[in-house]
């Protein structure tokens, strides 16, 4: 009787959707609002980003340097999601960012308080309201 009660068990206690196999044609949600099969939307490949690389050299005796801007949503900490960066032996701040396609804005934030441009990106833009923010235009 007790091997029967332990043939019940096992058997209640399959995990969700076992035995169940996706159709090959089933329909998913593609992420864009359309649909298509279950192993194109596994197959597909990741949205195309481009990995920057950033150095921030002159500041040596400063306690931190993060990076932030349209990407992050202005995050003024990394405890919010600002990118922060390691200081190397030579005192520059290095870090980096893997950007989605298109373009966006951003600025330094030294020691926490401080919102600089980045000296090595010529490429700015005026942001409507009095400041200058640096631009990157990740063009995979």
């Amino acid at each position: 009787m007790r091997f029967v009660g332990f043939l019940v068990l096992l058997a209640a206690c399959r995990p969700p959707g076992y035995g169940k196999e996706d159709k090959p044609d089933a329909a998913v949600e593609t992420g864009d609002g359309s649909t298509g099969s279950a192993d194109a939307a596994i197959d597909s490949p990741p949205a195309a980003t481009c990995e920057h690389a950033f150095r921030l050299d002159g500041h040596g005796t400063d306690s931190s340097v993060w990076l932030t801007g349209s990407f992050v949503a202005w995050a003024s900490t990394p405890q919010a999601g600002a990118v922060a960066f390691s200081q190397g032996t030579d005192g520059g701040w290095t870090g980096s960012y893997a950007f989605e396609a298109g373009t966006h804005q951003y600025k330094l934030i030294v020691n926490g308080n401080d919102w600089i441009l980045d000296p090595t990106n010529p490429n700015t833009a005026d942001d409507g309201m009095g400041h200058t923010n640096n631009v990157y235009v990740c063009a995979p």
